[in-house]
């Protein structure tokens, strides 16, 4: 009788070891994202993201028309995302950029940041910035049209 006893309780005790080897954190599963930037202003253009709370680091893109840049980022556990801030910020993605500036062929540039959301054209605005695993982002000659002349001091 006793050995049936010990041998439901083990059965018991390795059930219950199971169940709470069984239950782990699920923290999701992890994301690819490719984001892309494509000059298609008709001039050379230099891009700075800047990170005010790092000390205002930079990060330079720079690209002649008709090229592209793209950037590949393996989201972890947890996820976090991805968005155009992060890909004009640190190239490991850990600092995104508050604000950037696209300079123009040293003759115009145009300002974006988080007080000019409503810009249809502002990459780090609504419109761009929702988190897709896959976007693209096109600067234009109309966005070229538009910029502002800097009277040769554009940075």
């Amino acid at each position: 009788m006793n050995y049936l006893i010990i041998g439901k309780m083990r059965i018991v005790f390795f059930l219950i070891t199971l169940s709470f080897l069984a239950c782990g954190t699920d923290q999701g599963s992890t994301d690819t994202y490719t984001y892309i930037v494509q000059n298609q202003s008709g001039v050379g253009i230099k891009i700075i993201g800047y990170v005010t709370f790092t000390n205002v680091e930079e990060y330079v893109i720079n690209l002649k028309n008709g090229e592209e840049i793209s950037k590949v980022f393996k989201d972890g556990l947890p996820p976090r995302g991805y968005s155009w801030n992060s890909f004009f910020g640190s190239s490991n993605g850990n600092s995104g950029a508050d604000s950037i500036k696209v300079i123009y062929n040293n003759v115009k540039f145009k300002d974006f940041n988080f007080d000019n959301l409503s810009d249809e054209r502002n990459p780090l605005g609504p419109n761009h910035n929702n988190g897709e695993l896959k976007a693209t982002y096109t600067i234009s000659q109309e966005d070229y049209q538009n910029a502002e002349d800097c009277n040769g001091n554009c940075e």
